[in-house]
């Protein structure tokens, strides 16, 4: 089962799960050929106004909502922090009967790494995460089947997860400082079987703004439970994900039954196969800078020849395309590359990802759409537990029309160049 994040009213919860097909593909060892790298080139046609391209979002999800999660502009600003250095706490937590592990740190100091490179990565440096751990075991009172939790919800809704925040928070700010920690990441025993799924709460939560430590208070908290622990689970992806959504990046897709875009954003599935996020959500988020936008609106749009730096890269340059169409539809580009945080797959995916976005549709709503070559069978991965799609990228020499455009890709080293022209 697959269990993601949705929203019942004003909260995020986990889904009681979809069946999500798993194959274990054998890895194919390939020897990948030297190829010389690509000279970045200017595009052949000037872009338009950013402004033009920062579509706002136009749904029930942003209308009157205070504490909305952004899929389009305006950008949210009033959770938590989405830049700057912050510091992020580590606390184990154990019960009277169910004490913790005594070599916890080697289950959590590559997932904290993977955790702040993530961020360092995806923010182009613009937000960062220190940890600090709490290196003894914070023992909750009572017994461990005081806090029996089956399935996951929010503490604003679920009397027994905010009791277990108050707890939590209480006791173990008798031992830790929390001074200037921005979220808390509790960990469990791992021999504990009391929380099956996750427990998480956000800054909108009436639970988290009562119950804080004596040091001020905390965004956000997180729990992963023994649906975290399969080998082919990451506690950092977890924990990027519901960061995400603390500072307003919403959930691409519902969570109730899986969608195409599950493998190509964090913010759809914290096991998607590129663990990436998207360039979209970057934009939105202030991550990905106005200059590495080539906007350009449909009505004045050429056949136009650019580069792509691929997203995740430190090189300059464009790093997405944004083409407004409609009121309903927008397409973007960007240039993908596997990165140190995706799974692995039976073919390399570095290449060209086309994909629409619909300001009509938020949250919880599949807002992004990508848009591929057809006839492509559906790629497991050997080592993460993904949900099956066809690939969507475009490699070189290939082409796809989409909305009255044809996308070619013309070559692909170190970046890609591309042509978009009028169909």
């Amino acid at each position: 089962m697959t269990y993601t994040c949705v929203k019942k009213g004003k909260k995020l919860v986990w889904n009681k799960g979809v069946k999500a097909v798993v194959t274990k593909t054998p890895e194919v060892v390939t020897q990948t050929p030297e190829v010389a790298a690509m000279t970045y080139s200017n595009p052949t046609q000037q872009s338009s106004k950013i402004e033009i391209c920062k579509t706002n979002e136009n749904n029930a999800n942003r209308r009157g909502m205070q504490n909305a999660l952004a899929a389009g502009f305006p950008s949210v600003t009033n959770l938590a922090i989405k830049t700057g250095t912050v510091k992020w706490a580590l606390v184990p937590l154990d019960f009277t009967d169910i004490p913790g592990e005594s070599n916890f740190r080697s289950r959590v100091n590559a997932q904290m790494a993977m955790l702040s490179d993530w961020f360092t990565t995806v923010s182009e440096g613009k937000f960062k995460v220190e940890w600090v751990v709490a290196e003894k075991w914070t023992t909750l009172p009572g017994k461990s089947s005081d806090y029996i939790i089956p399935f996951s919800d929010g503490p604003d809704r679920s009397p027994a997860i905010a009791d277990f925040w108050k707890k939590a928070i209480a006791e173990s700010d008798k031992n830790f400082d929390y001074t200037d920690i921005e979220t808390v990441n509790f960990i469990l025993p791992l021999s504990q079987t009391v929380v099956s799924e996750t427990l998480q709460g956000f800054p909108w939560e009436q639970a988290v703004k009562n119950y804080v430590p004596e040091e001020g208070k905390v965004s956000s908290f997180s729990i992963p439970g023994t649906f975290m622990n399969h080998p082919s689970r990451q506690y950092w992806s977890y924990w990027a994900h519901e960061f995400g959504h603390a500072m307003g990046v919403p959930h691409i897709g519902s969570s109730r039954t899986p969608n195409p875009f599950l493998g190509l954003d964090l913010m759809s599935s914290q096991d998607g196969y590129t663990r990436e996020l998207s360039g979209w959500l970057r934009f939105v988020a202030g991550w990905l800078d106005d200059e590495k936008v080539f906007c350009q609106e449909f009505s004045k749009l050429q056949s136009v020849d650019l580069t792509l730096v691929p997203l995740s890269s430190t090189s300059a340059g464009l790093k997405m395309v944004v083409i407004p169409i409609s009121d309903s539809k927008t397409l973007v580009i960007e240039s993908r590359r596997e990165t140190k945080f995706s799974c692995k797959m039976p073919t390399q995916k570095n290449g060209v990802l086309a994909y629409l976005f619909d300001p009509t549709l938020g949250h919880g709503d599949n807002f992004l759409t990508p848009v591929g070559p057809e006839g492509r069978s559906p790629e497991g991965s050997s080592d993460c537990q993904v949900t099956q799609y066809p690939d969507p990228l475009l490699y070189k020499g290939q082409k796809i029309n989409v909305e009255g455009m044809t996308l070619e890709v013309l070559d692909s080293a170190n970046f890609d160049k591309i042509r978009i022209s009028k169909n």
